[in-house]
């Protein structure tokens, strides 16, 4: 039987996970540094747009199998984020926003 960490031991193997996080791989920093080519900026945008239009799709059906209308209720403001929210007169979310960003690069 495996024993249980410590809080300290379990608080510091999560702080460790973040060396793995997006900003520290090496295309990452290199975007940031200036060093991409225009064709690996629009490879990277239409990449992560892709990525971006399937979050809210995720999130619905992460959402349609939450039976607490608490974590719903939360966890719908993620899917308005991503897609706009029409009642509000803001019909577009990030999604045009990455649409903007492709059209920007070419």
């Amino acid at each position: 039987m495996t024993k249980a960490m410590s809080r300290e031991d379990f608080q510091q193997a999560l702080l460790d996970k973040g060396q793995y996080y997006h900003i520290h791989h090496p295309f990452h920093i290199a975007m940031y540094a200036g060093k991409c080519t225009k064709e690996q900026i629009r490879a990277w945008v239409a990449n992560r747009f892709y990525y971006q239009t399937s979050i809210p799709v995720k999130d619905a059906a992460i959402m349609a199998n939450c039976r607490d209308p608490d974590i719903r209720r939360d966890w719908v403001q993620r899917i308005l984020d991503h897609d706009g929210h029409k009642s509000l007169d803001c019909k577009w979310g990030g999604i045009e926003a990455w649409l903007q960003l492709a059209e920007a690069v070419g």
